[in-house]
């Protein structure tokens, strides 16, 4: 048991160095790469912000029609394979069922999308200096048209969540209602459950792989190119909300285990 310990502490020891070793280098080629640099790099992205500014009412209003085409071809796909599930029995009714799963994937990843590139491509505008700067009407006409584009995404995914209880009658949950994933999950067997937290935990370790990541790159940006502490702040309490709502759960159920 020692040497197994030993070996541990020894390993983690090395991982600490490798990483602070590549972090010096990682610091070093950045101001190589970037020195004396730092000029054509500031005026490159103020260049694309601009050109974001400039056309940001189109490119909003190309993200909603290319979100709205695609939700109505997905809905309409799902709509096909739910009548072959209630249609159809045994393995040949599962391979519909992987169908509706995959295709319902691919509509919530675009329906996401189509939200994350509204807001950043409002946020490029969204400043209380650019609107002074006789760009107010072009603002508000942006606004009107990103939310319109949300109302689309979120109406879209109720009618998702309908579509399914369609094929799935014993699925339960107003997918308007703050409880809906408990009344969701609930509604599941056992194979569906044991899907869900395994996928879940998945992306709980993902999100602890990219956070750190993620929060390097911002720690970067900041000493480079002065974006602020703003995004460091924001990215270190994602992940600890992460890790306390990951803690937390797991006290609170072996709790409850234990009171049963």
């Amino acid at each position: 048991m020692k040497t197994g310990k030993m070996s541990s502490y020894k390993r983690m020891g090395l991982i600490m160095l490798v990483s602070a070793a590549g972090g010096g280098v990682l610091g070093f080629l950045s101001i190589f790469l970037f020195d004396g640099n730092f000029d054509v790099i500031g005026k490159g992205m103020l260049k694309l912000l601009a050109g974001i500014q400039r056309f940001q009412l189109p490119i909003l209003t190309g993200i909603f029609v290319l979100s709205a085409a695609f939700g109505e071809w997905n809905i309409r796909k799902l709509k096909n394979i739910g009548r072959q599930i209630l249609s159809t029995e045994d393995e040949e009714c599962d391979k519909w069922e992987y169908e509706e799963e995959r295709m319902g994937a691919w509509g919530v990843i675009v329906n996401i999308l189509s939200q994350i590139l509204c807001i950043l491509v409002l946020a490029v505008g969204y400043s209380i200096e650019y609107i002074k700067d006789n760009h107010a009407e072009n603002m508000l006409a942006s606004c009107i048209i990103f939310l319109i584009c949300y109302a689309y995404d979120g109406f879209w995914q109720v009618r998702y969540v309908k579509l399914a209880q369609v094929s799935h009658p014993e699925k339960k949950g107003d997918p308007s209602s703050r409880k809906f994933q408990k009344q969701w999950i609930e509604s599941c067997d056992e194979a569906e459950k044991e899907v869900i937290f395994r996928s879940s935990y998945k992306a709980y370790s993902q999100m602890n792989t990219w956070i750190p990541i993620l929060l390097v790159i911002a720690m970067l940006g900041h000493l480079f190119f002065e974006t602020g502490l703003l995004a460091i702040v924001m990215v270190a309490i994602i992940w600890l909300v992460l890790s306390l709502t990951y803690l937390q759960s797991c006290v609170r159920l072996k709790g409850s285990k234990l009171r049963e």
